[in-house]
């Protein structure tokens, strides 16, 4: 519930022209006893505000501005004026019934803590039907080929609480069909194929419904509809085509590349390839090479938000505006359809990931041509070592491997951009219900369009009320189903190395892009998680330590192509490490020491 209450207002403090200063006047009567803001910019901060909260994970002070209707968020920081016992503090008597969670060991906890890197925070209900529809795609591939996951890849309860997943697998008929359909997976030629046609008709079926505006609230669930259907199809085909491949090639492929140089693996041979990650890095070190060439502009994109910068000079605002309608669709959480939020949304949010590649000034982004040569040097290497047989067999995996990469960034890009308008619609949804974005995050797909078929918004709301009151519950268990699969490991830093080498250095805590600016040359990142929006710290970092993740996360494979040591999958670091601190990374075992 939102309440407006008026203030004095006897006073504002404009700014002067005539002295470059501000000046304190008296406000008239008639504006004194009016509202600053109407009832639907009120509803705007108001979820400009749980947004953050939601971000952070406890209640924030926010500072925020309005000009010409747009809200800009000055600064936020933690309240610590609040009491210890204004939160809620479930205990274990509060958990009875609810499923025990053993301590994951090997295999499995990389497993926990890779789906963590994907889902940090416990999916609203209809973030669970839309953005954990594409984890489920792989449930259903797993099926198909005789392998069934009990409880599915994210279970969730009526009440909006999800489960860890079991994991627990039991055979079904298909597996009669297992080698026919890995020996159609191997089919290279086929899969590339494909996936292309997949990849076109998803385009082609997303261009078709993003423009698209509706006034009814029926219209808008038929569209939903339908978004859910792609978002199924552009996920099951990124499985099927080039996920699913890519498993049974890159063992075969290392294999070939450790014979010629240990430290070699898979990952070396995806240089030289155009996909969006990539593109849009260099793009940004195109952006970077323009802004370093006027000291005062690389000064105030550093120290400035996204609308000051543009104003102050329309040339770079002409050049982001171009970057933001190519990749302006690139979110912070890319497996959360509705919680999840753009460049395109909040361009400062670019700002803060343009800044630590304009620190390096770009240098550590190599261009397309640069990235080309490494690639044909690694295979010319290969050539030299193998027969003409083995090499042509290896150059035909390769070939596969890269297409497969290229269909892994251009499918989760589309998912994005599908989202992106998924949110979009929901938007309108709210709009006409009068029912808050919000709000309509807790009821499952089902539930939302019977309430666009049916106009039931006063059981809806019941029914989202109910949750509501449960969320808390929900957030605390999820922690301690993650901190108790997490459990019995020791005081150290252990988990997976994702790359070979050590290194010392200084530790920089980041936990968000709004911290991005903390990270110097030669820091070692220590973090939650990262995705592709946090790469541009790669080319800083001297090392990487992740909390989540594993051998085929983000992190992962962008330390690979930096050539940075990165130890993955420790589940403890950001809660032991301190900023500062002196740390040894020794990727090579997986393990991390605090030096002092």
């Amino acid at each position: 519930m939102v309440k407006a209450i008026k203030g004095t207002k006897e006073e504002e403090i404009i700014y002067n022209k005539d002295n470059k200063g501000t000046i304190k006047v008296k406000v008239s009567k008639e504006r004194q006893e009016a509202n600053v803001l109407n009832n639907e910019a009120i509803k705007q901060l108001a979820l400009e505000g749980i947004r953050i909260e939601k971000h952070y994970g406890h209640p924030m002070d926010i500072e925020w501005a309005i000009r010409d209707g747009q809200f800009y968020i000055l600064q936020a920081r933690s309240i610590t004026t609040l009491k210890e016992d204004s939160a809620v503090v479930f205990t274990d008597k509060d958990f009875e019934g609810y499923p025990k969670v053993k301590p994951a060991k090997g295999a499995m906890r990389e497993g926990v803590l890779f789906n963590l890197e994907k889902n940090p925070s416990p999916y609203y209900p209809l973030d669970h039907d839309f953005g954990g529809f594409i984890g489920e795609q792989k449930n259903i591939l797993f099926t198909e080929i005789g392998i069934t996951f009990k409880g599915g890849m994210n279970p969730i309860d009526e009440d909006g609480i999800s489960y860890q997943a079991t994991n627990k697998m039991a055979l079904n008929r298909n597996i009669f069909k297992i080698f026919k359909t890995l020996k159609s997976v191997g089919n290279i030629d086929n899969n590339i194929k494909q996936a292309d046609i997949s990849l076109e008709t998803c385009n082609k079926l997303y261009i078709k419904e993003k423009d698209k505006n509706y006034d009814d609230v029926a219209s808008i669930g038929d569209a939903l509809k339908r978004m859910h259907d792609l978002i199924g199809k552009t996920s099951y085909d990124r499985f099927l085509y080039a996920l699913f491949p890519n498993a049974i090639e890159s063992g075969k492929v290392t294999k070939v590349l450790k014979s010629v140089d240990d430290k070699l693996n898979s990952y070396d041979i995806l240089e030289g390839l155009s996909y969006v990650t990539a593109d849009m890095n260099r793009a940004m070190k195109e952006l970077c090479e323009y802004i370093i060439h006027d000291k005062d502009m690389s000064d105030y994109v550093m120290h400035n938000e996204y609308k000051k910068i543009c104003d102050k000079y329309p040339s770079l605002n002409e050049k982001f505006s171009e970057f933001i309608a190519t990749y302006g669709s690139k979110s912070d959480f890319n497996c959360y359809c509705f919680i999840a939020e753009t460049w395109r949304d909040n361009p400062d949010r670019f700002i803060n990931t343009l800044r630590p590649m304009l620190k390096d000034q770009g240098q550590s982004v190599a261009t397309l041509e640069e990235s080309q040569n490494n690639y044909n040097r690694l295979m010319n290497r290969v050539k030299s070592q193998l027969s003409s047989k083995k090499y042509a067999d290896f150059e035909r995996r390769v070939h596969g491997l890269r297409h497969y990469h290229y269909i892994r960034e251009a499918t989760q890009y589309l998912w994005e951009s599908e989202f992106e308008y998924c949110r979009k619609l929901l938007r309108q949804l709210s709009i006409l219900t009068n029912i808050e974005y919000v709000d309509l995050m807790y009821l499952f797909e089902n539930e939302l369009y019977e309430l666009c078929e049916k106009k039931d918004y006063d059981s809806k709301k019941q029914l989202i009320e109910k949750r509501k009151a449960k969320r808390a519950f929900a957030e605390a268990y999820y922690d301690k189903c993650m901190k108790d699969a997490l459990s019995g490991q020791d005081d150290g830093i252990k988990g997976v190395g994702a790359s070979n080498g050590q290194v010392k250095g200084k530790a920089c805590i980041v936990t968000s892009t709004d911290e991005f600016y903390k990270l110097e040359k030669g820091d070692i990142l220590v973090c939650r998680y990262t995705d592709p929006e946090w790469t541009p710290l790669f080319a800083l970092a001297a090392g990487v330590v992740v909390d989540t993740g594993g051998t085929l996360s983000h992190a992962a494979i962008v330390a690979r192509e930096y050539g940075i040591p990165a130890v993955l999958a420790t589940g403890n670091a950001t809660s032991v490490i301190k900023d500062d601190d002196m740390i040894l990374v020794d990727a090579s075992q997986g393990i991390v020491t605090i030096l002092s």
